[in-house]
């Protein structure tokens, strides 16, 4: 059973011939509500109101590589698109500010006092060489931007509804909106080359990290790349071992872990329908 489900009907013309055919189906101004786990554990939360919206920023920068990848996001109307989309989805007590800037790192995060999220240039410049080997022209990079921070958006955007829904998360917070990132992709968007595109980012953090073990923080409040990697190809399978047979077939699943995610896969997204029903629209 998909519990943390919408059926769409619209799809994202910009995406259609995205690297990986990453595919939204559908502006959720045209969808319906699937079936969700209701829950009154969090009536009291659904009370909020909605004050709020996510607001989309893109920020100027005198590097070419980065001026393109600003130029990408803004011509393609993507984000401005899911900005809409998810205000019109979700109850938000405040606005979100997204800000697509550069950061003199790699970088993306979310700053609970100022509800912002920042996502720097560097990071999706850095993701982009996982997606631009076949892309030979503007279009196929316009997507391929798409491609290298979709998923790390929902990600941060994780962090700010545990924030703003005060959402009573077990375990590491990284971990979680992970979970999130992928689950939403899978499940609401029913976008399966989303939810990949993090994983395969997971998989080349994983070769630097096994260059550089004896520096990495195993204290840190991320699990190794290498961990996100196998959580995030499990939770993939596990929504539908038949469509996704090619990751233990070919080797990014071991046998033993593929054999509990379906198990993991419900368990998960029932978790996220259960904490996000009550701030549905």
């Amino acid at each position: 059973m998909n519990h943390f489900h919408r059926v769409c009907q619209q799809s994202y013309p910009y995406l259609a011939k995205s690297v990986l055919s990453l595919t939204l189906l559908g502006s959720l101004s045209n969808c319906t509500m699937g079936e969700t786990i209701t829950s009154d554990a969090y009536d009291s939360q659904s009370q909020i109101e909605d004050r709020g919206d996510i607001i989309m920023s893109y920020e100027e920068t005198d590097d070419e590589v980065w001026a393109n990848i600003r130029t990408a996001l803004i011509e393609t109307e993507f984000y401005d698109d899911l900005a809409s989309d998810l205000n019109e989805m979700l109850v938000f007590p405040t606005d979100i500010t997204v800000v697509f800037t550069t950061c003199d790192e790699a970088n993306a995060y979310y700053d609970p006092n100022a509800v912002t999220i920042t996502m720097c240039y560097e990071l999706i410049d850095e993701f982009l060489s996982i997606f631009t080997e076949n892309s030979e022209t503007e279009e196929d990079f316009a997507y391929a931007v798409i491609d290298a921070s979709l998923f790390t958006f929902f990600h941060e955007l994780g962090h700010a509804l545990v924030d703003l829904y005060e959402l009573p998360i077990i375990g590491k917070e990284e971990d979680a909106v992970d979970t999130f990132a992928t689950i939403i992709l899978l499940d609401v968007y029913e976008d399966d080359a989303g939810a990949l595109s993090g994983m395969f980012q997971f998989e080349a953090e994983a070769a630097e990290e096994a260059e550089n073990l004896e520096s990495l923080p195993f204290w840190g409040e991320h699990a190794l790349s290498s961990q996100r990697f196998y959580d995030t190809a499990c939770l993939i399978y596990g929504s539908d071992r038949q469509e996704f047979a090619f990751l233990p077939e070919e080797g990014y699943l071991p046998e033993e872990r593929a054999e509990i995610c379906e198990e993991e896969y419900e368990q998960k997204s029932e978790a996220w329908g259960t904490l996000l029903e009550p701030f549905w629209k």
